[in-house]
């Protein structure tokens, strides 16, 4: 039985964002604009403590990162944009929060479509890299290295990539532990990525590949049904 604050919420953003394109995501919480090589997600998070939500809003590149990622949306840019409004049982006050809260959602749905100017979306990206403690610095590296293969910046995306690589080798190990999926993504970055890194037109295929394969991954679920199933990227 679908509760109150989530009846609430649900009519909140298909009022503010729908009107704009996005479509829901299933019956989450979650709300999705696709713009071809990303997707922009706006998702109204619930919590185990109390009801109610918190507004996040985030872009999702889709070349390849790991497995289990690419099965998923993962924040690759954004984050969150609004704390936690609990749900106190007054339904007026809680709809017009959350209508605030799609508001707020849909202005940086605006800004994160500008993402589809490739050139923009570099220099965030760069912004990204430069702003990020370096000991943090991982698939901003990875990110900016794609997306500059993709452009056909071919000799960008190597040197960022190969930046991403001795980021990576670097770590397999926390003090004595070991991330396991770290070492095995590197491998799978040397066995699988580097061997098309010949020339920029085989470095953008790859990509445009990547993108491709997720795509098709989306399409085939129900809660994406409403995801284009063409799009031209270049």
């Amino acid at each position: 039985m679908v509760q109150q604050h989530d009846k609430i919420i649900n009519m909140a953003a298909k009022k503010i964002l729908a009107p704009q394109g996005l479509f829901r995501q299933g019956t989450s919480r979650t709300w999705l604009d696709d713009n071809g090589y990303f997707i922009i997600f706006v998702v109204f998070d619930s919590s185990n403590w109390a009801k109610g939500c918190c507004l996040g809003v985030g872009i999702d590149f889709l070349w390849e990162k790991t497995e289990s990622l690419n099965e998923i949306l993962v924040y690759s840019f954004g984050g969150r944009e609004r704390e936690f409004c609990k749900y106190h049982e007054n339904d007026g006050e809680f709809q017009a929060m959350m209508e605030a809260y799609a508001e707020a959602g849909l202005q940086k749905v605006m800004a994160y479509r500008e993402f589809k100017n490739m050139d923009h979306a570099r220099k965030c990206l760069e912004r990204k890299v430069l702003r990020t403690p370096k000991k943090r610095c991982f698939w901003e590296v990875y990110d900016l290295a794609m997306l500059c293969f993709l452009m056909g910046d071919f000799e960008c995306g190597v040197n960022r990539f190969e930046d991403f690589l001795n980021i990576l080798e670097g770590s397999f190990y926390v003090g004595d532990f070991y991330i396991e999926w770290h070492e095995k993504f590197y491998q799978d970055c040397i066995h699988q990525i580097k061997p098309y890194l010949t020339s920029k037109e085989t470095a953008q295929k790859m990509v445009l590949d990547m993108i491709g394969r997720r795509r098709d991954f989306f399409n085939r679920k129900a809660s994406f049904k409403k995801m284009k199933k063409e799009t031209f990227l270049l």
